[in-house]
């Protein structure tokens, strides 16, 4: 017996030296293997197990209890793998991680190892954090699907916040059924069949659209027409303002409170920081008290102006990341539009489409009210198929 659990952990363990999801995998685990793995990003605690954060001030530090987001996973019957890479502190540095869809491009953001090890099949389940695009970008360049509740659907005790306004728990999973499931264990009602009316959307406006590669334009534009030869109403919004104010306004919260909550470390550790999460931090500096509280009151005048949106529409529709992964590893991409619905706290799901001739994928965004998570995830299940069926040009 002890052959099998050599076997299957070791066989991910070599997979693993390529592409560098895990930052360790546990010991005790059964000698089958089990039918639902689960990868915890490396800033989320699991008692036995390190909590490095991507940071050697630290390394080796190993928490005395496991976070309530990964107990609720157990329960639903779960078995921590381990534990993936992330970015330092969550931030921007990569990491090590390689995309499995073409390793000579990025997997995205702080959550790269989450979602990189469920593409490639490592785990089955995994949880990221985003603050500002680390679910839902990472999710898309590894072509799977991820999901980012409402605030507070996942609790965040055990888990090293940067920016408690933005900071959210998300999950990745290679389908909605599966997502389903890990939503379940978070008391979010299992999906239900959609309504026989046609769907309404609100998508993005065309000046975003514009702003993406050719393969993201392409797969929307396919979206859009194969929603519509469903009957479906697809209505692109024209006024920019309220996307733009937030794109604005989430740069400036995650400004003025990921150098606050790294305050310790600046203080004690500067040597341990990299150069670039330090420079981030002092050019920080300058966002004064009224600069945040102002972009607060944005994100509120967002929810009041997108709520009544979403009363008329099933679902706000866009891109899940500007472009295809980047090609190297040191860029993670561009959080853009994400940076609107981290602020926002309404849920958001990551569609993939077909793969491109270089492998990549490029993906859809769905996003609903706050508190709207089964029916974003019924929406998803609808949509799933249809999205994964287009192949960009």
């Amino acid at each position: 017996m002890a052959d099998k659990q050599t076997n299957w952990r070791s066989e991910i363990a070599q997979g693993d030296a390529e592409l560098h999801s895990m930052v360790c995998i546990a010991d005790d685990l059964p000698e089958a293997r089990p039918p639902r793995l689960l990868g915890v990003k490396d800033i989320i605690d699991v008692a036995g197990l390190p909590t490095e954060c991507g940071s050697l001030i630290c390394e080796g530090q190993i928490p005395p209890a496991t976070a309530p987001c990964v107990t609720a996973l157990r329960g639903a019957g779960a078995t921590v793998l381990g534990k993936t890479v992330t970015t330092e502190y969550a931030t921007t540095r990569p990491g090590p991680t390689r995309n499995p869809l073409n390793p000579a491009h990025s997997p995205g953001g702080s959550s790269s190892g989450s979602a990189a090890g469920v593409a490639a099949g490592y785990f089955d389940w995994a949880l990221g954090t985003q603050t500002g695009g680390s679910v839902i970008r990472p999710a898309a360049f590894c072509g799977i699907v991820g999901f980012l509740p409402s605030a507070g659907v996942i609790p965040r005790a055990g888990v090293r916040v940067m920016s408690p306004t933005l900071d959210r728990v998300g999950i990745f999973a290679r389908s909605v059924a599966e997502i389903s499931e890990m939503l379940a264990a978070y008391a979010v009602a299992p999906t239900t069949s959609p309504s026989d009316r046609p769907l309404r959307l609100a998508l993005l406006p065309q000046a975003y659209l514009d702003q993406c590669d050719a393969a993201t334009q392409s797969l929307i534009d396919g979206a859009v027409t194969a929603l519509r030869a469903t009957g479906a109403v697809v209505d692109a919004l024209e006024d920019t303002a309220p996307f733009d104010e937030m794109m604005a306004a989430q740069m400036t919260v995650s400004g003025y409170e990921i150098p606050r909550a790294l305050e310790w470390e600046r203080k004690t550790h500067p040597d341990l920081l990299s150069d670039e999460l330090r420079d981030y931090c002092e050019a920080s500096a300058g966002i004064s008290h009224v600069d945040y509280a102002a972009a607060l009151e944005t994100a509120d005048r967002f929810r009041l102006w997108g709520t009544p949106i979403l009363q008329q529409y099933d679902a706000f529709m866009g891109p899940a990341a500007a472009g295809l992964a980047p090609e190297g590893l040191g860029w993670t991409g561009d959080p853009f539009v994400n940076r609107i619905w981290s602020l926002s706290k309404f849920p958001a799901v990551c569609l993939p489409g077909a793969a491109v001739a270089n492998g990549l994928k490029a993906s859809v965004q769905f996003n609903t009210a706050t508190g709207t998570d089964a029916r974003l995830c019924a929406l998803a299940a609808q949509l799933e198929a249809l999205v994964a069926g287009l192949a960009p040009d």
